[in-house]
């Protein structure tokens, strides 16, 4: 009888956790492919019939940063375009109907650098999201945008390295691409940074991997609207912003018209290429990743909470799922005589020290690369990933919540009322 009842509690431990280990080695997988197929800005995969470069002519390039209230960020983001090492490189500020000191803090940044213009914007129709139509109307206004080859889409809160626009134009050419969108790397500075903004990233990253929406066939559309590059002509094809002027998250929207138009799209991260601190404080984080999970679950609210009921079994579950196998087997391989029992338990414990391992590499390799390089920050968000989680569900539960009843989107300085599909 002890018998059976060993091998039952060994298979009731070793089940999920061969479950979860199966998953999070089928994340490492998909990492370790997205890293050899598509490297990143600093070291982009290019393919053997790749254009050559350089061009005999520099294309046009134009860069449009919509901004709204970002007194904060817009100094940093302006110097960081004025040392941009493109040669045919022009950019325009579309300050949305600011309140704060963004215009004479971008003005001071700007050092009236010629190639950089500002567009002032009063007033936002009703019927469009103000970010859409801060960079509809900078395109209306000013001819660099329309005369461009290619248009870049930024936002004010992102850092770009010296050669990251010359970077960004060399691999949209040389791998004949309509558009390119990059991964940032984000600040891990604030203690809610350290917490919640590695689940969250995770989180949005499973549901869509940067190297299915890379690929021709099977795409899962993704893209991030801190850094979208596209060619006039796929722009155009797209039907400029106006055609996405209701979506609060426009660059999914966008991506999804390039599958529907079958553009060539690549999704990469940056490295050290683009940096971004997406949000000031804890409510703004919060705000603000409400949004992006609700648009990104197309407004479902079923889907919004199957991800929040998931979340926590996946992230939080190895840790503590490993740490209980490993106990329990230890201890039953002190008590139980039966020799089928200590060898069950011995398969649990090296099945759970093997869970434990896999979630810590990938979970470790993921934040290194969202931006938590040092050791120290390394760690202390490693320590505080359970808990990032546990914070994500609320949120997802909460988005949730808030479509059921109808409660509005804030954003930009409105509120957007949209009903759950």
């Amino acid at each position: 009888m002890r018998l059976v009842h060993d091998l039952a509690l060994a298979a009731a431990l070793a089940l999920p956790s061969l479950a979860l280990l199966a998953w999070w080695g089928g994340v490492w997988f998909a990492m370790r492919q997205t890293r050899r197929q598509l490297g990143d800005l600093q070291t982009p995969v290019f393919s053997p019939d790749a254009a050559p470069w350089p061009p005999a002519a520099p294309p046009r390039v134009c860069l449009i940063t919509p901004a709204h209230n970002e007194a904060r960020s817009i100094a940093a983001h302006v110097r960081s375009l004025r040392d941009q090492t493109w040669p045919a490189f022009r950019g325009v500020l579309a300050l949305d109907r600011c309140t704060d000191a963004t215009l004479p803090a971008a003005l001071d940044a700007l050092q009236a650098d010629p190639r950089i213009e500002i567009v002032e914007i009063t007033a936002c129709p009703e019927d469009w999201a103000g970010k859409v139509h801060a960079i509809e109307t900078a395109r209306l206004r000013r001819p660099e945008v329309q005369d461009a080859d290619i248009l870049i889409f930024t936002d004010a809160d992102t850092v770009l390295h010296p050669r990251c626009v010359e970077a960004a134009v060399e691999l949209l050419v040389r791998e004949r691409l309509d558009m390119l969108s990059l991964l940032s790397t984000l600040t891990f500075t604030a203690p809610f940074e350290r917490s919640a903004q590695g689940p969250a990233a995770f989180e949005l990253l499973v549901r869509y991997p940067p190297l299915r929406a890379s690929r021709a066939a099977g795409r899962r559309p993704f893209a991030n609207g801190q850094f979208i590059a596209c060619t006039q002509d796929a722009y155009q094809r797209l039907g400029t912003h106006a055609a996405f002027r209701a979506h609060l998250l426009e660059d999914i929207a966008i991506a999804r018209a390039a599958w529907d138009a079958r553009l060539a799209v690549r999704v990469l991260p940056a490295g050290a290429m683009l940096t971004c601190r997406m949000y000031p404080d804890a409510l703004a984080f919060e705000r603000g990743w409400r949004r992006i999970f609700t648009e990104a679950a197309n407004r479902k609210v079923s889907r919004l909470r199957s991800w929040a009921r998931l979340a926590p079994w996946r992230n939080v579950a190895p840790p503590l799922l490993a740490s209980i196998a490993v106990t329990v087997a230890i201890v039953r391989l002190i008590t139980s005589p039966e020799p089928a029992a200590r060898l069950a338990w011995v398969a649990v414990g090296a099945l759970s020290v093997a869970l434990g391992l896999v979630w810590l590499l990938v979970v470790a390799r993921f934040l290194r690369q969202l931006g938590a390089s040092d050791v120290r920050t390394l760690l202390a968000a490693l320590v505080q990933w359970p808990r990032g989680t546990l914070a994500l569900a609320r949120l997802l539960a909460r988005a949730a919540r808030d479509l059921e009843q109808g409660i509005a989107t804030p954003w930009a300085g409105r509120e957007y009322a949209r009903p759950a599909r």
